[in-house]
């Protein structure tokens, strides 16, 4: 079996959406022909744990190094969980840091993941070295791995290029313009999630440049679901034991309760929230579940409402589960955010979705070409679209969703490497 080197920080048994791209592909990569090799970090400070999501490496190699980045060092102080960094005052801290740092707060672990990968290179012959972003540093190292080797290299852009979705400070630009150079003319293949990013990604420069020669190498490969996660017994949110906040009873309504899901964290959609809020009294039958963190901000501003439940973090199995069980589920996008991972699992779900905005970006264009839900802005909206599927529950299809299947999506990036590596 061939081998492909992954540089990626961010791996089991850490949790949220930052560890599932690399995660599912490396299940999948070896029923193509391919064992990973993961180059990663030690146990960090992080914001959610998942170790359950570590059987999906039983098919990889995993190698940790040291660190000297400020995650791992929180940790060797004994403060494993962020939660109250990033809830209580937003994500203010980890932008502070990645102001100081360049390419990011992330750098610290690069001499112990060059010194690593150099022997892993040497010992394991990888045929492909494939990077995973953000932390930008993981493409720093990716590119220094396959400049010392000379193996093919692939950078993989999970959020857009060069500081997410914001605009770097100005005294990084000129370093930040360079680095990608680097990056873009040294990679042999540039996978990105979603067109928003790949736009972004060539089209940093004051002048708005388009680079045709990067272009040509450039692929989406989407993020996608795991379809064996969803082989669960769909669980009703509405009968979850344990809440923070318990609602009316809606037998007092007259009608069967409608559980409306969100599942993710929820945080800087606070006008999005409170609009949702306003259109939510339109359909009193209505329940809002929110399986995730959500700042206090929003918490506080939740919690006024009788209609809404939250039922704080939950592992990613049990997500699926009440995913799978609620009669909707709610997507709200992240400003700037072509679209987020999310969508893609309520996709596997298989559950109307309700997009709450104007709709007008890749997610809801995704709703649209696969008639999975309906785009609503206001409680009219919402009011007619659960009445719709409530007297026509057959009337959205369950369109071909095969190219968001997480493993389809290992096969044609096994046919990628399999072309970079010569096999």
């Amino acid at each position: 079996m061939n081998r492909v080197l992954i540089v990626a920080y961010y791996t089991p048994p850490l949790g949220l959406s930052g560890v599932m791209r690399v995660t599912k592909l490396a299940k999948y990569l070896p029923d193509f022909g391919w064992e990973p090799v993961i180059l990663t970090v030690r146990p960090v400070a992080y914001y959610a744990y998942d170790p359950e999501l570590s059987r999906d490496l039983n098919r990889a190699v995993v190698f940790r190094t040291e660190s000297l980045d400020p995650n791992r060092l929180l940790y060797q102080l004994g403060i494993k969980g962020r939660t109250r960094l990033k809830f209580s005052s937003g994500p203010g801290i980890s932008r502070l840091s990645n102001l100081i740092f360049f390419p990011d707060s992330k750098i610290g672990w690069l001499p112990f993941a060059l010194s690593t990968g150099r022997r892993l290179v040497n010992r394991l012959k990888p045929r492909v070295i494939f990077a995973t972003a953000p932390p930008w540093t993981c493409l720093v190292i990716g590119l220094r791995l396959a400049r010392a080797s000379g193996l093919p290299f692939v950078a993989d852009f999970r959020d857009p290029w060069p500081a997410g979705f914001r605009t770097p400070p100005f005294y990084q630009r000129g370093f930040i313009r360079r680095l990608r150079d680097k990056i873009l003319n040294q990679a042999e293949l540039i996978l990105t999630v979603n067109r928003g990013t790949a736009e972004r990604l060539v089209r940093f420069s004051e002048d708005g440049e388009w680079w045709g020669g990067v272009r040509k190498k450039m692929v989406i490969l989407e993020n996608g679901f795991d379809p064996e996660e969803f082989a669960v017994v769909p669980e009703k949110p509405g009968k979850v034991a344990r809440v923070q906040k318990r609602s009316a009873d809606s037998a007092d309504t007259g009608d069967e309760e409608v559980g409306i899901l969100y599942a993710g964290n929820l945080w800087e959609n606070r006008a999005e929230i409170k609009s949702f809020l306003s259109a939510l009294q339109e359909v009193p039958s209505a329940r809002f579940y929110i399986a995730g963190r959500v700042d206090e901000e929003s918490a506080r501003m939740l919690m006024k409402s009788p209609q809404v439940v939250l039922l704080g973090l939950v592992p990613h199995a049990r997500a699926i589960a009440l995913m799978k069980g609620a009669d909707f589920l709610l997507y709200i996008g992240k400003s700037e955010q072509p679209v987020g991972l999310k969508l893609y699992e309520y996709l596997g779900a298989e559950r109307p979705i309700i997009l709450w905005g104007n709709g007008e970006d890749e997610a809801g264009e995704i709703i649209k070409e696969l008639c999975a839900g309906a785009v609503c802005a206001d409680g009219a909206s919402l009011r007619n679209f659960i009445q719709e599927i409530k007297q026509q529950p057959g009337s959205l299809t369950i369109s071909d969703r095969s190219r968001f299947n997480r493993r389809v999506q290992a096969e044609r990036l096994a046919g990628y490497l399999n072309r970079l590596g010569w096999v």
